[in-house]
């Protein structure tokens, strides 16, 4: 797969690309319609994924998508001129570039412009077709967040809602987010079947009247500390040991905060050894707001560190066909984690830290399809070497479900050679597998099954192979890396549950043989060691 490079182009005359169309009437052909545009980049490589940006030129803005590759040296402000095709992907309209065919490109002409003002719409206008792929600002009330999509936030100022989607690599943290909290919010607009879309490219792209005082997500155990989580970052003024937190029983001997002060760590004068009661009170938020009081219970044997799972959902897990989600095609992995080991279950949209990952035991990724930033990578290495469990749940070679010229083998081959194993990329179909080997983690299975799945090549002697397929191609790996453990299966089927997304064509695999005893199985042992 080729990486596609751009050239700067300084001082070219423009009357000498009469080729070039403005963006508007390229949007008006037909798909397949090969053609020429010019315009500056309003969303750079990244926020969106690392194959889609955004440019716009006077007459409107539309979705850029590179098949099979990535952009490089492609930055907001750049005027690009890019030869492609139009097509419609889900009623999105798009311009795309075929990384594999030499007369399509995008070129630099300049860098460093003055961006596009954004155009100022109603909250309706973001139903607008005429406006999609444009670079807008709107301003209205949060009216509703979905249940179920909490990446959905539809706002209103009057004139008919329009739903601002919260994409996955924007670090925007969807908890954020309030029924009743007013917002101004820029970014393009793009469609998804018959939704369309506000799509901010960061943070900074939101302003909001924050009236809304922090929340405590959860309470646990951990090195017999006691650590409060909050939905968002707290003033370390409000936090006064024995007053604002209190526990019963107990005194708190001092504090210290963490994870940009979305955490606070307690130190007690004595271990927690049965339930107990928190109190806590007139925490405040960085913008003053002040939360009322809760009490909850700190259970010694369920609100412990061993019993946190975190699925990562932020790096293309609904791709394509994909919805490996815990709201979506792994929601039966999720609660059959709860239901039978009473796990405590998150995920998280968010950029990977080592502050993030080290408030869980287990750390799950299931088929990435987007590639992990590098300071992404080291936090994972960091995780496992100080303890953390890692599941890693890849599929087959050239599973590549949005084009971006990454699939799950390449991404996780890009750090997994750390823990003496890599994936293959080959792909295999078989049910029941041929071998499984005595373990722990294979205790009561016989049978799995793999439905278009990579084998794994062992490259250290102390990796141990616990399922093979008739070829004694290892599918399903165990290895250690410090003081941490790393489990790698090859398919992201047999855990798929088939209630994903009703556009998705999905495998249930979860209903299979052995398949969702051994997720279990697989979790249990990485809580425990």
């Amino acid at each position: 797969m080729r990486k596609l490079y751009f050239m700067l182009l300084i001082l070219v005359p423009l009357f000498l690309f009469s080729s070039v169309i403005s963006i508007s009437d390229a949007k008006a052909l037909s798909d397949g319609k090969d053609v020429i545009v010019r315009g500056i980049v309003t969303v750079e490589p990244g926020p969106f994924d690392v194959n889609i940006i955004f440019i716009q030129d006077e007459s409107g803005g539309i979705n850029v998508y590179l098949r099979g590759g990535h952009f490089e040296g492609i930055n907001r402000g750049d005027l690009v001129e890019i030869s492609g095709y139009m097509w419609t992907h889900r009623l999105n309209r798009e311009l795309v570039i075929d990384a594999d065919k030499e007369k399509y490109y995008i070129k630099v002409l300049s860098k460093n412009n003055i961006l596009p003002q954004p155009k100022k719409i109603s909250t309706k206008d973001i139903t607008n077709e005429e406006y999609q792929g444009l670079f807008v600002e709107v301003e209205g009330d949060v009216v509703k967040i979905e249940q179920s999509d909490p990446r959905k936030v539809y706002i209103d100022d009057g004139s008919g809602n329009g739903m601002v989607f919260i994409r996955e690599n924007t670090g925007i943290l969807t908890s954020y987010f309030r029924v009743g909290m007013h917002l101004k919010v820029k970014g393009v607009l793009g469609r998804y079947q018959s939704f369309f879309e506000l799509w901010p490219r960061s943070m900074e792209d939101i302003e909001a009247g924050d009236v809304f005082p922090p929340e405590v997500k959860s309470v646990f155990l951990k090195d017999d500390k006691v650590y409060v989580v909050f939905n968002e970052p707290v003033s370390e003024k409000s936090v006064i040991d024995n007053k604002t937190i209190r526990i019963a029983g107990r005194s708190i001997k001092g504090h210290k905060m963490y994870f940009s002060n979305r955490v606070v760590i307690l130190e007690l004068d004595k271990k927690i050894d049965s339930t107990v009661k928190i109190m806590i009170r007139f925490i405040k938020d960085m913008n003053e707001n002040q939360m009322g009081s809760v009490i909850a219970s700190i259970n010694p044997e369920k609100d412990v560190f061993a019993k946190r799972v975190l699925f990562d959902e932020g790096h293309g897990q609904q791709a394509g066909n994909a919805d490996w989600v815990i709201y979506g095609a792994y929601s039966d992995f999720a609660n059959a984690l709860k239901n039978e080991l009473g796990m405590y279950v998150e995920s998280t949209k968010e950029n990977l830290t080592y502050e993030l990952l080290s408030l869980y035991k287990v750390f799950i990724i299931p088929e990435p399809n987007r590639p992990f930033k590098a300071e992404e990578i080291d936090a994972i290495l960091k995780f496992v070497e100080n303890g953390g469990g890692l599941f890693l749940i890849a599929d087959h070679g050239g599973s590549d479900r949005n084009g971006n010229g990454w699939d799950s083998p390449k991404i996780f081959n890009e750090f997994v050679e750390n823990f003496g194993f890599k994936f293959t990329g080959d792909s295999i179909e078989e049910e029941p597998l041929e071998y499984v080997y005595e373990h722990e983690i294979t205790e009561g299975i016989n049978n799995v099954g793999a439905w278009a799945g990579s084998t794994i090549q062992v490259l250290r002697d102390d990796v141990k192979i616990l399922i093979s397929d008739r070829n004694k191609k290892p599918y399903l790996v165990l290895s250690s890396y410090g003081k941490g453990f790393v489990v790698a299966i090859g398919d992201s089927s047999p855990f798929d549950d088939g209630t994903g997304d009703k556009n998705d064509i999905l495998h249930d695999g979860w209903s299979y043989g052995d398949d969702a005893k051994l997720a279990v199985n697989i979790v249990k042992f990485l809580s425990s060691h």
